[in-house]
């Protein structure tokens, strides 16, 4: 399932770049958390949440250094953004809000009815984030030419053995 988790990062992320953003994006590798460690959020200087309920618990999270994220959204938005707040978040988590719903898409097939969340913005590093510790994580690294990025699939189900 960890394979097919990530196809569908991939492939959601892909359909996000085609659609509107003229820059070429790459995969990298793929991370999945070990079970018998407790699910951590990202540590990075920008991330954009979406959370999942009902058939899925968890959410996608979409996390780069400021830099990544300030180019991401200018492109994303065809504006010139300096930093990542303003329009630049609602633009970086709008990016979130597609590739989550690619995700909400594929997953529901399986999964049944997938609700998602407006996107939420955090921005630096002096935070703390709080989720539950049983939570699976696959997160799918990517690199542009606005610098690095990776995708997280955040998420508790039922009966899921990795």
């Amino acid at each position: 399932m960890k394979l097919e988790f990530a196809k569908m990062i991939k492939d959601s992320v892909q359909e996000l770049f085609e659609a509107y953003m003229p820059v070429e994006v790459t995969p990298g590798p793929m991370v999945s958390k070990k079970e018998a460690d407790p699910y951590r959020p990202p540590d990075t200087e920008v991330t954009a949440v979406i959370n999942f309920s009902g058939g899925i618990q968890g959410g996608v999270h979409l996390a780069c250094p400021t830099h990544t994220a300030v180019e991401l959204a200018a492109s994303f938005a065809d504006e010139d953004f300096k930093v990542i707040s303003g329009e630049a978040g609602d633009a970086f988590g709008e990016m979130n809000n597609i590739i989550a719903g690619g995700l909400q898409t594929r997953l529901s097939d399986h999964y049944g009815s997938i609700n998602l969340t407006p996107p939420t913005m955090i921005t630096g590093t002096d935070y703390e984030m709080h989720y539950k510790t049983n939570f699976h994580s696959i997160k799918q690294y990517f690199k542009c030419d606005s610098g690095p990025f990776f995708v997280e699939f955040f998420f508790y189900i039922e009966g899921y053995a990795p």
